[in-house]
């Protein structure tokens, strides 16, 4: 049986107090029969589990694990092996975000990838009581994939007699189960060290740890000048060359760093470290270069691309009691935009992706990107524009009706002037086109429509494309009280969104969505506290008015036209509104409604 392979030909021994039976089966069929066999396989059969962690992946030239770490879970049963708890181990309580693979180690050496139930069971029935010994092997979610055969298409020869041995720490004893207890100093570190988070005051790097190692060396230099950023410190580069880098603080300070290369791998390690500084803060930092700041600020930047550079050293000064040049700033907002720029590119390419996501997520929505027809030419797909209309929203907007059926619709008259001058760019028209919206009376807007025509018939025909009711002051009526005719609810919008315009795409999209969300939610709130049928500034408004009326006295002439007459100097308020009909209108009715209290009074 030693020489048997797994791949051609399976032999599965099912043991039982009074028989034996070994199961010879081609590729094919050898999963269902192992599933189906392997309770009575795994019966009794008790295992230990070696859970590797904390170590690094080395791909080439061959599959190696430089391993560090090891929690040791011994007398498990075969039959309770489950990838979900073996996955819930290493997140839970070996310091790591999200495991993306699972590999295990065959008694040869070798790595397998191992799937689901799928590649448990299998792993089951390869084990017996010369081979019970499991090692597995995590990949995190910040490592790079590793690239190893799945376990279906194990072939090596599984009867056979095997030693585990390493060099590692581990965490077991012999006395224990598989209750041990972890060194949860070490995993926060190592999940520290996978995070590798710059947060605002940089707390993941305040401290450096005699086990740490790196990548390569510049690695190590970027987490080195990040803790002396963060703790303030002049660290000094005393010694840097391709196998090592020494590092000091000022003259009477014992720190002393020394990274060189790990004589286990091709990676790097710290050798030396003197970790205690009696020296002072450090207003200027040596350590605190360009491609360091840019580092530090690229959230920020990220999530503010309008990031002044006084902000900027105002943050330095407060976080570090760091004094940086503006030249230096400049260099590294520029450079943290530029690494930025390859997430606004990600970004527009998930578009698509994000577009469908919010059709599932919210039915009834329209969702609408449109495509350059010029680049469509062209072979090319590249983002021009995109629509999105929340089904809440949408639902709101067609309920206006029912709730306010006088409300009226206006044009943003700069809007008119963009799309309507695309054509017509001549200043004089552009003039008149002002002129026929600022008519307070219809003659008024015809005789600016013919000036306007005997400059450009076409240019009057296209300009009555837009609704006169709508962007003329002379056809509002007096029902809505506001005759602007600028859009001041958009360009709210507009400065309301201005952080959120500078990021990448998506996270524009995501920022506008909360903020909708949060201030309908806001406003539905505030809506039910109301203590009467009008909102609480309406109110306030509707008094102010009031009192304003009743130090007015409202005339009328022959044509029943009202006249106001102010009833003293503070209040010649009521002269100058009469310069603006709508509100006229206001002042009228409340005054009137007054002077109807006044005699249901008496």
């Amino acid at each position: 049986m030693a020489d048997v392979g797994w791949k051609d030909t399976i032999g599965c021994l099912i043991e039982n107090p009074s028989w034996l039976i070994c199961v010879n089966i081609i590729d094919d069929v050898a999963n269902a029969i192992v599933m189906a066999i392997l309770p009575f396989n795994m019966k009794d059969l008790l295992v230990d589990l070696m859970l590797h962690y904390g170590g690094k992946w080395i791909t080439k030239p061959l599959l190696v694990y430089d391993e560090k770490y090891v929690a040791t879970r011994r007398d498990t049963s075969a039959n309770l092996l489950d990838y979900d708890k073996i996955v819930e181990e290493y997140t839970k309580n070996l310091g790591f975000v999200l495991v993306k693979q699972i590999l295990v180690k065959g008694h040869s050496g070798k790595f397998y990838f191992l799937e689901g139930s799928e590649g448990i069971k299998i792993l089951q029935c390869l084990l017996n009581e010369q081979f019970k010994v499991v090692n597995f092997f995590a990949v995190d979610d910040f490592e790079e994939t590793v690239f190893a055969p799945n376990i279906i298409h194990h072939s090596e020869a599984y009867l056979v007699e095997c030693e585990y041995g390493t060099d590692a720490e581990t965490e077991s004893d012999d006395d224990q189960s598989s209750d041990d207890e972890y060194n949860f100093d070490e995993l926060e570190l190592i999940k520290m060290l996978k995070s590798k988070e710059v947060n605002a005051d940089l707390s993941h790097y305040k401290e450096l740890h005699p086990s740490m190692t790196f990548k390569d060396l510049n690695e190590a230099r970027k987490i080195v000048n990040l803790y002396s950023l963060a703790n303030s410190k002049p660290i000094v580069m005393e010694k840097s060359d391709r196998t090592r880098l020494r590092y000091k603080c000022m003259i009477g300070c014992p720190f002393v760093l020394l990274i060189s290369q790990d004589g286990k791998g091709p990676g790097f390690k710290v050798k030396t470290l003197k970790i205690n500084h009696n020296c002072e803060d450090a207003f200027k930092n040596p350590r605190a270069c360009t491609s360091t700041l840019a580092q530090y600020f690229r959230r920020k930047v990220q999530n503010n691309p309008q990031y002044k550079l006084k902000d900027m050293r105002k943050d330095l000064k407060d976080q570090f009691n760091l004094n940086a040049s503006t030249s230096k700033l400049k260099r590294a907002k520029r450079m943290a935009l530029q690494k930025l720029q390859g997430s606004f590119l990600n970004d527009f390419n998930r578009i698509e992706a994000y577009a469908n996501e919010l059709r599932l997520s919210t039915p009834g929505s329209d969702i609408v990107i449109n495509l350059s027809k010029d680049a469509l030419e062209q072979g090319k797909r590249k983002f021009l524009r995109t629509y999105i209309c929340f089904n809440a929203l949408k639902l709101g907007w067609k309920e206006v009706k029912n709730v306010l059926p006088l409300s009226h619709h206006r044009y943003f008259v700069r809007h008119i002037e963009a799309n309507w001058m695309k054509r017509f760019r001549s200043g004089e028209m552009k003039k008149l086109l002002w002129w026929a919206a600022w008519s307070t009376y219809e003659e008024d807007f015809k005789d600016q429509l013919s000036a306007l025509g005997a400059l450009s018939k076409s240019a009057s025909k296209d300009l009555l494309k837009y609704p006169a009711q709508t962007w003329c002051r002379a056809y509002l009526d007096t029902i809505c009280k506001n005759q602007m005719m600028d859009n001041n609810f958009t360009e709210s919008f507009n400065s309301w969104i201005l952080e959120a315009r500078g990021k990448p795409i998506l996270k524009v999209f995501e920022d506008i969505r909360i903020k909708i969300m949060n201030r309908l939610r806001e406003k539905e709130e505030d809506a039910s506290k109301w203590t009467t049928d009008y909102s609480p500034k309406c109110m306030k408004l509707f008094i102010a008015y009031m009192r304003i009326a009743q130090l007015c006295s409202v005339d009328f002439n022959a044509a029943s036209k009202a006249v106001f007459t102010a009833a003293s100097q503070r209040q010649m308020a009521c002269s100058r509104l009469s310069k603006q009909p709508q509100r006229q209108q206001l002042i009228h009715s409340v005054a009137t409604a007054s002077k109807s209290c006044q005699i249901h009074e008496k």
